[in-house]
């Protein structure tokens, strides 16, 4: 999960270093439009309607997230255009980019949340090395 490495560049040219040319690298990630820091679902009950609040997208940020008990890992959100221009800039280049809706399963067990069928959680880039 790229949004967990600080060192992306590093990362990056690592990934482009030991492909072989035409080989094809899948990239996946939590999709950084939702994962910027300050977003979330709102409940408007003024309004009467439920949307997803959008942060400050283009700023780079990092912070670090507990996800056990004693177990602290760090979280950059990125935008997508840092991910596909630094691919590009090791000689990877997008082929395809993918953003799937939630799975039928998801929603059956949060109906509350039926909006989010047009919300993609996450990202998918097919890029390949030249």
């Amino acid at each position: 999960m790229f949004e967990h490495i600080v060192a992306v560049d590093a990362a990056l040219a690592e990934v482009a270093r030991v492909l072989e040319p035409g080989g094809t690298f899948l990239f996946l990630l939590n999709h950084p439009l939702l994962q910027v820091p300050g977003s979330g679902w709102i409940d408007d009950h003024i309004l009467e309607e439920q949307y997803w609040r959008i942060g400050p997208y283009l700023v780079e940020d990092v912070s670090i997230e507990q996800i056990a008990p004693d177990v602290h890992l760090p979280f950059v959100h990125r935008p997508m255009s840092r991910y596909v221009n630094t691919m590009a800039d090791h000689g990877l280049f997008l082929q395809r980019m993918l953003e799937p809706a939630p799975p039928p399963g998801f929603l059956a067990r949060a109906p509350e949340y039926s909006e989010s069928a047009a919300i993609p959680r996450l990202l998918v880039l097919n890029a390949q090395r030249r």
